[in-house]
């Protein structure tokens, strides 16, 4: 059964959609020295520490993932 194996799955924080990861964009919590009111960053080499938030292609996401914003930072901020 080659293959080219499992791709791992991630959870548009907008839509809640599914889709691979390689698929969506991901953004992380800035760095402490950027005060709490800092946006998240994006994360395009999918490779900085800590929980991320992914956002798929769409358009409708892309617009909505920015108003969203300050919710998630308290939400993580508990």
């Amino acid at each position: 059964m080659g293959g080219k194996g499992h791709e791992p799955e991630r959870m548009c924080v907008v839509c809640r959609g599914r889709f691979p990861k390689g698929e969506l964009s991901r953004y992380v919590p800035p760095v402490e020295t950027d005060g709490p009111d800092a946006s998240p960053v994006p994360d395009p080499a999918m490779t900085r520490p800590g929980r991320g938030y992914y956002v798929c292609g769409q358009a409708r996401c892309r617009e909505i993932f920015p108003k969203m914003i300050a919710g998630l930072m308290k939400k993580r901020a508990r």
